[in-house]
């Protein structure tokens, strides 16, 4: 494709030609008339082209120049993205380099690790087998000394199993004859506490038998007292009939006063009921009560049923 940095200069070069040519072309056209009009004179005129071959000279170099300039700058861009390139590979180069060197430091330590952990690993194993041997041998060392020891225990087991069961049969003889002895004593006690118990109980059972005793009859002379006394307080009403019972139940304090009298089964008139609780009243205290004692108070004495009839008080 044409370059349209020369299409100026070409097309200016062209039409200096071309008026070069048009001059040349009259000055050879006008000599010919006058050759042909005037055959005898001939009239020479110099026509001088050197402006016109140094314009052209000058537009040529000018050309040159352009062109020249365009070639080196086209030159130095090619150089420019040579160098461009060359700068690429080498830093592309560069960078092969620096890891293949990275990469060879890396596999150098590597191997240098390898190395070392290798020769840890020897030495770990070779104290391993040196510590092993030593255990072998502190343990075999060990075993005969256990060996031995558990030879002079089984001999001094065995004397002391020999002491300890002649001993052993002693203790267990006199302990026989201590049982012996401590059975025939207790056989002893346990007969005289037996004897003793018996006696106890025997002595226990009359003071019983004896207090039961007391107590009835303290219980039948209290009563036949309360019977008497409530009796000689007692004033028939009127309206007192044959048949007719009112039970009164007399509740009474250790000193023998009255605490409380109530009536739990009614004759039937009230006339005759109050009459019962006012007899109990006349009375007060029945002083012969403050002599029992409490045992015998608390079981018969504390609260006491009375009957009472017309033809007479029944306990």
């Amino acid at each position: 494709m044409f370059d349209r940095s020369y299409l100026l200069p070409t097309l200016f070069a062209a039409l200096v030609h071309a008026l070069v040519l048009v001059v040349i072309s009259g000055v050879w056209i006008g000599q010919e008339v006058d050759r042909k009009a005037q055959p005898r004179h001939i009239e020479a005129r110099m026509v001088d082209l050197s402006p016109l071959a140094e314009k052209k000279a000058a537009e040529e170099k000018l050309m040159k120049d352009k062109a020249a300039a365009e070639a080196a700058k086209k030159k130095a861009a090619e150089r420019a993205k040579k160098a461009k390139s060359d700068e690429a590979k080498r830093k592309k180069a560069a960078d092969a380099k620096r890891k293949e060197d990275a990469k060879k430091a890396a596999d150098k330590k590597k191997a240098d690790d390898a190395k070392r952990k290798k020769a840890a690993e020897e030495k770990k194993r070779a104290e391993a087998e040196r510590k092993a041997a030593e255990r072998k041998k502190a343990e075999a060392a060990k075993k005969k000394a256990d060996a031995e020891a558990k030879k002079a225990k089984l001999k001094a087991a065995e004397e002391a199993k020999k002491k300890a069961e002649a001993k052993k049969r002693q203790a267990e003889e006199a302990k026989r004859k201590a049982a012996e002895e401590a059975k025939r004593k207790a056989d002893a006690e346990r007969k005289a506490q037996e004897q003793a118990e018996a006696k106890r109980r025997e002595e226990l059972a009359r003071q019983r038998a004896a207090a039961a005793e007391r107590a009835a009859q303290t219980v039948a002379d209290v009563g036949a007292y309360i019977r008497t006394l409530t009796e000689d307080n007692w004033r028939l009403p009127s309206t007192a009939r044959n048949g007719m019972t009112a039970t009164v139940r007399i509740h009474f304090f250790p000193s023998g006063e009255v605490d409380l009298a109530e009536i739990i089964k009614s004759s039937g008139d009230m006339a005759y009921d109050r009459s019962v609780l006012q007899a109990i009243e006349r009375v007060g205290q029945y002083e012969l009560i403050a002599s029992v004692d409490p045992i015998t108070f608390e079981r018969n004495l504390r609260r006491v049923l009375i009957e009472f009839r017309p033809e007479g008080l029944r306990w």
